[in-house]
């Protein structure tokens, strides 16, 4: 490189530097979103800080370092920067922690006499405080925050104090309820109420209901575990002190009973909040369903839809239990959370039903309709509409139900988009399962493809053999799917099956077990692909599985198995790859001389069609010759006798 562009680039270098330097180092203007007027309460004491573009209350800015911005979506930053008190001269070293609009955190440091460099004065430019060491301010006049990152539902709760005697009051009237509206511009998205009721027992309980203004939420670590607090301000306490108040929960708690636990300080300050069960004031949080009265139903379902269901949907399994009028989902949503979703029957018409759908802990109460078509095996399937809910103007109609079931039963309801036709029904499976025959029958070997190893069949062992193995020479190793006579219900898989036989031509494998035993509880045709759910209680991913099957000749057959219990309107016979499925199988008829296992196949054109069957009650009686002979000479002299009289 020549000397005059050696030289060109060492200055621009030099130049970026000198930005780069600013940009962090710059001139001691206060950051923006710090300027306003603010309260804390400092060692027992209220202090009220105004904040200027250069000055933090009396304390003059001389230095600032902005720290780098680690969640994109702040509005705000925190600062280090170096002050001088006119007043005694003093030098102090202050870390603002921006939480959120209307909540900082700062910590001072004691008196500096001289200047020994910011950098070697101020620690908190290498390593910001910790949440235990540092003061809350709250912003007097504060902005509007949406109170849903720190609530949102109904709440019953128990809460105990520690101060005036103490005790836990439970009463069912304790609640807590941050209904917002999405997208509402009004209040009722920024506020919520805390009611407490009396207990007779508990000294320090009261009855009082309190309208709390969110002022926003943060994480913080406290010791090795991070904790979300959130601040929240009494609309109508006059006492500072008092209307200001820090929250504190920790999140996935693993508790048994889905309940949430929260730490409330007594005063404006989180200092006091070591834990959720070391604050002044503790609440335990339990999800509790939305007051409505059209929860009472006004119809009846099928009559033989009731009972204990499973159903796989997108992203959640759920366990469904449905009576006459009410269908209850139990979705385990995480580790530690579940969700209870009701649903009451309000009117029907033919397969379609309106009902009323709540989920506890949640303000929502909508209207939904149910297609349901007619149970057959242990399926039942359905599809759900949009869900709709009564507007004021509605409830002043005498007829509003009936005009809720038009609009939320129409046919076009249950089409989410205009633009995709793609879709299939939902499914329900008796869960235990009931079996039923399988519509795929007899001895193939088959071929494997799967999205992984994993996927795969493979050999296992079941369990204990009943009796030892005899140490037989296997020459011939094949895989083996059967479903015979003997249990019809059953299909049989054994990826390496010893088919070698004696001179008999009877199989020489009789220790031979198989590796997995799926129980059919229900098949049927839909959109010209013909669908089939299994059970194994061995499986460890999914003990409910769907396949699409098809009949590709007269010997062949082809399979696909998904992940769950659930199968995608896209998947095909032949997909493994597809996403949702894992396992394509391929099988070729192979029944041997004595196996006693026809071949049959059902495409599941009509599941509602019961099998024919003839049971046999009882066998033959077994006459012996003599006994034969001897009934024959009797009726040949019964007919002569008869004869000779006439």
């Amino acid at each position: 490189m020549a000397p005059g562009n050696m030289e060109k680039a060492f200055v621009i270098k030099f130049l970026v530097l000198i930005v780069s330097f600013g940009a962090a180092w710059g001139a001691c203007t206060i950051d923006p979103s710090y300027i306003a007027d603010w309260y804390s309460m400092e060692v027992g004491r209220d202090v009220f800080t105004p904040v200027t573009p250069n000055k933090w209350g009396d304390l003059m800015c001389l230095e600032k370092y902005e720290h780098p911005i680690e969640d994109n979506f702040l509005k705000g930053r925190n600062t280090t920067m170096l002050m001088k008190d006119a007043g005694d001269n003093c030098l102090y070293c202050v870390d603002v922690l921006w939480r959120t609009p209307n909540i900082l955190q700062y910590k001072r440091s004691s008196c500096y006499t001289s200047n020994s460099g910011f950098k070697n004065m101020c620690k908190g430019i290498a390593k910001l405080p910790t949440q235990d060491t540092l003061v809350t301010l709250f912003k007097q006049t504060y902005e509007t925050v949406n109170c849903i990152s720190t609530w949102e539902g109904v709440y019953q709760f128990t809460y105990e104090v520690d101060w005036g005697g103490g005790g836990i009051c439970d009463n069912p009237d304790n609640l807590l309820k941050a209904c917002q509206d999405p997208g509402s511009p009004y209040v009722d998205n920024q506020v919520f109420l805390i009611t407490y009721a009396k207990c007779p027992t508990v000294q320090t309980s009261k009855s009082e209901t309190i309208r709390y203004q969110c002022m926003g939420s943060w994480f913080a670590v406290i010791g090795d575990t991070g904790y979300t607090f959130a601040a929240i301000e009494n609309t109508v306490e006059k006492d500072t002190r008092e209307k200001y108040k820090c929250m504190m929960t920790l999140k996935n708690q693993k508790q048994a009973d889905n309940s949430i636990r929260w730490a409330m300080s007594r005063f404006a300050e989180c200092g006091s909040l070591k834990s959720i069960y070391d604050s002044p004031n503790r609440l335990v949080l339990r999800r509790a369903p939305p007051q409505t009265q059209y929860i009472t139903p006004q119809c009846n379902l099928p009559r033989n839809a009731s009972g204990a269901w499973f159903t796989q949907g997108i992203q959640f399994k759920s366990k469904v239990t449905i009576n006459d009028t009410h269908i209850h989902y139990f979705t385990q949503r995480n580790e530690f959370e579940y969700e209870d979703t009701f649903l009451s029957c309000q009117q029907t018409l033919g397969t379609r039903y309106l009902m009323t759908k709540y989920i506890v802990g949640k303000c929502e109460v909508d209207f939904v309709c149910y297609d349901i078509l007619p149970r057959h095996h242990g399926i039942v399937r359905y599809r759900v509409g949009k869900p709709s809910r009564l507007t004021v103007d509605e409830l002043a109609d005498p007829q509003f139900m009936t005009k809720k079931f038009q609009e939320a039963c129409s046919w076009q309801s249950f089409t989410f988009n205009r633009d995709d036709t793609e879709w299939k029904y939902e499914v329900l499976i008796m869960d235990p399962p009931s079996p039923v025959y399988c519509p795929i029958g007899g001895r193939y070997n088959f071929k494997q493809e799967a999205n992984g190893w994993l996927e795969k069949y493979a050999t296992r062992i079941r369990g204990v053999t009943e009796k030892p193995r005899n140490q037989i020479s296997c020459r011939l190793v094949v895989s083996e799917m059967k479903s015979c006579s003997v249990d019809r219900s059953k299909i049989e898989i054994d990826a390496e099956y010893c088919e070698s036989v004696d001179y008999r031509g009877r199989p020489v494998g009789e220790y031979d077990e198989p590796d997995n035993i799926l129980t059919c509880v229900g098949y049927w045709l839909e959109d010209m692909k013909s669908y089939l759910i299994t059970y194994d209680e061995e499986d460890a991913v999914s003990k409910f599985r769907c396949w699409v099957y098809e009949r590709t000749s007269w010997t062949e057959l082809q399979l696909s198995r998904s992940q769950t219990a659930r199968c995608r309107r896209e998947q095909m016979s032949k997909d493994y790859l597809t996403e949702g499925t894992g396992l394509h199988m391929i099988l070729e008829e192979a029944e041997r001389l004595f196996d006693d296992c026809p071949q049959r196949f059902d495409p599941g054109l009509n599941p509602y069609l019961k099998p024919q069957v003839i049971y046999v009650l009882s066998g033959s009686v077994r006459l012996s010759a003599l006994v034969v002979s001897a009934l024959n000479t009797v009726l040949v002299l019964l007919v002569t006798h008869l004869v000779i009289r006439h």
